[in-house]
């Protein structure tokens, strides 16, 4: 019994370490693009405030109420931006790790505190662009949900990787109840992942109702 469930675990790691460079190259590749289509309406939006830029679908779907706002330029310069660099980022990341290079545990420490950061930002400007801003970016959008999954399968291949092991500093009954959460993500990926989706989902639904009862 104990054979079959280290086989299991064994299986898991190997898939992940398959899946997790393609969900980093990919996902970076999609932010990225996104990134720079939004930081090309900005420009745009900047030079012509009145200009009919592409992302501009209807009252609910616009780059341009987005963009204008001070949530869009949170440090002072665009918010898409800071998504270039971190998307190039975490595309270098994920070629390192399909060609087959390894990196230190501090280096992916940081790679999970750094998607860590840009989860927390995604969840607040969505809720400023849902609640606050009233208006959504269909960019931004594609950020966020590229976002999401790069952050839980890091987290993920850190602690398959083992990489969260503090039993250095920790007691043993602390580290167990540690490893048990990761355990749980671990197993439940795919399922907090959709979970997530479905939330966002469901929160501009209620958020916009009116919209959409009042589209034809």
């Amino acid at each position: 019994m104990k054979e079959m469930f280290l086989s299991k675990n064994k299986q898991k790691t190997m898939i992940i370490q398959k899946t997790y460079p393609w969900i980093l190259i990919l996902g970076s590749i999609i932010g990225l693009l996104a990134s720079f289509l939004l930081t090309l309406d900005t420009i745009t939006i900047i030079e012509n405030p009145e200009a009919n830029i592409p992302c501009n679908i209807n009252p609910f779907v616009s780059c341009t109420s987005a963009a204008t706002t001070w949530q869009g330029e949170v440090f002072g310069f665009p918010n898409s931006l800071l998504g270039i660099v971190a998307f190039s980022m975490l595309f270098a990341v994920g070629i390192m790790l399909f060609s087959g290079g390894r990196a230190k545990k501090p280096l992916w420490l940081l790679v999970n505190l750094g998607t860590l950061a840009a989860i927390i930002f995604v969840i607040w400007f969505f809720y400023q662009s849902v609640y606050s801003i009233g208006s959504l970016c269909i960019y931004c959008m594609i950020v966020w949900a590229t976002t999401w999954p790069i952050f839980l399968y890091t987290t993920i291949w850190n602690f398959e990787e083992k990489h969260f092991d503090t039993t250095s500093f920790l007691k043993e009954k602390a580290q167990n109840k540690i490893d048990s959460v990761f355990n749980f993500v671990s197993k439940n990926h795919f399922a907090i992942l959709i979970i997530w989706y479905l939330l966002i989902i469901l929160a501009i639904i209620v958020r916009f109702r009116d919209f959409f009862l009042a589209a034809p």
